[in-house]
């Protein structure tokens, strides 16, 4: 009787949980920016000694710049197919204050062109990322 009632007891549990499920695939995760191409002129800059992540969770992205000062900017994104768009940039201020980004000052060495940029997924795997905005080409390991 006793396991009975246990086992009832833990359905009604595992039914009232709700998860919330992320369709991001090999996306979701930290990444380091390892590479950046400069697409018009072909340039190459090994990012591999900077300190410059990305991570992706469900819609939220962070990118942190680690070597300046620990600067961390948190977007809204969208993957749909092969595309990736992110948007809403806000500067993360405390762990509880955020500051709408207006200047996208800050993001070009972030390898992002405005406060609203579109990505092309060249590559996606579970160890390298590869994205493609009109300027640049990013290349990603996972961290």
């Amino acid at each position: 009787m006793q396991k009975i009632i246990f086992i009832i007891l833990s359905c009604f549990l595992l039914s009232a949980c709700e998860l919330e499920m992320s369709d991001n695939g090999k996306l979701d995760g930290n990444w380091q920016l390892r590479q950046t191409d400069t697409v018009s002129t072909g340039g190459i800059c090994d990012m591999s000694r900077s300190y410059i992540y990305w991570a992706f969770e469900n819609d939220l992205l962070l990118v942190r710049d680690i070597d300046n000062g620990n600067q961390k900017i948190l977007f809204r994104f969208e993957k749909k197919g092969n595309e990736l768009y992110i948007h809403s940039p806000h500067f993360v201020v405390t762990k509880d204050e955020l500051t709408a980004l207006e200047n996208d000052s800050l993001l070009s060495p972030l390898g992002i062109e405005d406060i609203e940029d579109h990505f092309f997924f060249e590559e996606l795997s579970n160890g390298s990322l590869v994205i493609k905005n009109e300027s640049y080409r990013l290349h990603f390991r996972k961290y």
